[in-house]
């Protein structure tokens, strides 16, 4: 009750669930946490936690240890992300300051701790846009490149990386001007994909389809110097890594190919000179993964493909590899339902297509039509046997 939250301050309940963050027991700590977060859920709440007294009580339990200094940041960023005046008050109080001192360190763990602090007040738009002006950003960007890290590169780049991966997944970030002030998110990503260390691979590739599955991520890809190379490592690996590779490596290349929702200058020109970078099998051995008993991997190979249809040369890069047609319209190798549905958009994608017809013949027409007509998940009837008596 609003009515009651002064009076909680005044009693000293609060007073008691900052102390007793540094409690011992877990369940204890847990649930001053609670009180405190819920303190700042509302207006007059978030004035009496960062009031004087309040601030002087989280100061001293926060210099207790490292452990407990954790757990008063915590209450700290949850309080942020519910309230735009708990990060002002909190700013005032010098404790943003003390969350990213840490991304200085020379420990690597206490490096990533701070960077999962970065990630988590990223949330807030107006943290954002203070660590946006701070520079933090483009401090951790560096980190990519920097020999010093070197030591530390296979801890510290995937948690980079994934803080950008994060951030793309947020609506409340311009991609296009966030990677305009730190291209070197994107430029390092990209070079990244050839990474020795799977971790790292896997976050990079991660990145490009969570880039492209965004308008703006996917103007920023377009300007990319280096898309062309990425799109050619990508598809490198979605025929030659490793299997958990592949399959991702598919699903970025389906985003990068896919149409945006909203005109964007030069898509069909640009994917055009990125599919003539790609490697000379991608369109027959992602075909031939459709054969394969894997249906998360049935399924990446079916979206590359539904969305390589909706352009003209990838059409025509579909239509020339013998057989293709028997592969796709060959329902025994289907049996999962979302695999089913998603050979179906594939067929009805390339039966749509308005360069079919350039090239194959009406046969195959009619044939990918009585597919579509018979539906997703049409089985076939065995015939039944007439015994003569």
């Amino acid at each position: 009750d609003r009515r009651n939250l002064k009076m909680i301050g005044e009693v000293g309940i609060m007073k008691h669930a900052i102390l007793l963050l540094a409690d011992e027991d877990p369940s204890v700590v847990k649930e001053c946490n609670k009180i405190l977060v819920n303190l700042a859920s509302y207006d007059e709440g978030v004035i009496i936690l960062y009031s004087d007294q309040g601030v002087k009580l989280l100061k001293e339990v926060l210099d207790k240890s490292e452990t407990i200094r954790y757990r008063v940041f915590d209450v700290i960023i949850d309080s942020i992300l519910i309230s735009d005046q708990a990060f002002e008050f909190a700013s005032s109080a010098g404790f943003i300051p003390k969350i990213l001192e840490d991304l200085e360190s020379s420990d690597v763990l206490l490096q990533l701790t701070a960077l999962e602090y970065v990630s988590r007040l990223s949330a807030s738009p107006t943290a954002f846009t203070h660590l946006k002006n701070l520079g933090i950003f483009k401090g951790v960007a560096a980190w990519l490149n920097s020999s010093e890290a070197s030591s530390n590169a296979s801890y510290t780049v995937p948690s980079v990386i994934k803080l950008f991966a994060k951030l793309a997944q947020k609506h409340n970030v311009d991609l296009m001007q966030f990677c305009e002030d730190c291209p070197e998110y994107v430029v390092s990503v990209i070079k990244l994909l050839e990474s020795n260390d799977l971790s790292v691979k896997f976050a990079c590739v991660d990145v490009m389809t969570l880039l492209n599955a965004r308008v703006d991520g996917k103007q920023v890809f377009l300007n990319c110097s280096s898309a062309s190379g990425a799109v050619r490592t990508l598809s490198h690996l979605a025929t030659r890594g490793v299997d958990d590779v592949k399959d991702r490596a598919l699903v970025a290349l389906a985003h990068i190919f896919s149409s945006p929702d909203v005109y964007v200058p030069d898509f069909e020109n640009k994917t055009n000179i990125w599919f003539s970078h790609c490697q000379p099998g991608l369109v027959k051995e992602t075909l031939q993964v459709l054969s394969l008993p894997s249906p998360p991997r049935q399924c990446a190979a079916a979206s590359l493909l539904s969305n390589l249809a909706l352009h003209r040369y990838g059409i025509e890069a579909i239509t020339r590899v013998p057989g293709w047609s028997e592969r796709l319209l060959e329902r025994r190798y289907c049996q999962d339902r979302e695999a089913q549905a998603q050979r179906f958009a594939l067929i009805l994608a390339i039966k749509r297509s308005p360069s079919l017809e350039e090239f194959t013949d009406r046969e195959i027409i009619n044939k990918l039509s009585k597919y579509i007509n018979e539906g997703a998940h049409y089985r076939e009837t065995a015939p039944t046997a007439i015994l003569e008596l």
